[in-house]
């Protein structure tokens, strides 16, 4: 999390930055994101407040129509069912996809589902795909 993406390059600190490190971006992984989004959700990232006003920022209304690109329709929400709840953070670049989601499903399961995919960011199924394998596992399980 201590590298962003650019959308014209890096400077100053960045710069320093790419020339002691590995030239790599992003050195976030899906197991720290999930933990990050894990600790927001239980009210243990900072404050228990301050996790209520992120859950706010990342809740998700992806019952009605809106831009397939959006973060409530174009990642983890296309794959859920009617009565679920979603809180998420996608991201995608001309690389990349990703998508970190929340899931409350109507019978009571709860989880966190972080995918991540590189060289597949034009693939708007690929996330939904995911979410649905997930949710089959999870429906077989009970």
């Amino acid at each position: 999390m201590n590298k962003k993406p650019w959308g014209e390059g890096p400077y100053g600190r960045e710069t320093q930055a790419i020339k002691l490190f590995k030239p790599t971006r992003n050195q976030l992984t899906t197991d720290a994101t999930a933990r990050l989004l894990t600790e927001i959700v239980t009210g243990k990232a900072v404050s228990a407040d301050r996790c209520r006003q992120m859950m706010k920022l990342l809740e998700r209304d992806f019952k009605t129509p809106g831009d397939k690109d959006g973060q409530a329709h174009g990642f983890t929400g296309i794959a859920l069912p009617p009565g679920a709840k979603l809180w998420s953070k996608a991201g995608w670049t001309s690389q990349t996809r990703h998508d970190a989601a929340y899931v409350e499903l109507p019978g009571g399961a709860k989880f966190v589902l972080v995918t991540f995919t590189v060289d597949h960011a034009g693939e708007r199924e690929i996330i939904p795909a995911v979410a649905r394998i997930v949710l089959e596992g999870l429906a077989s399980a009970r």
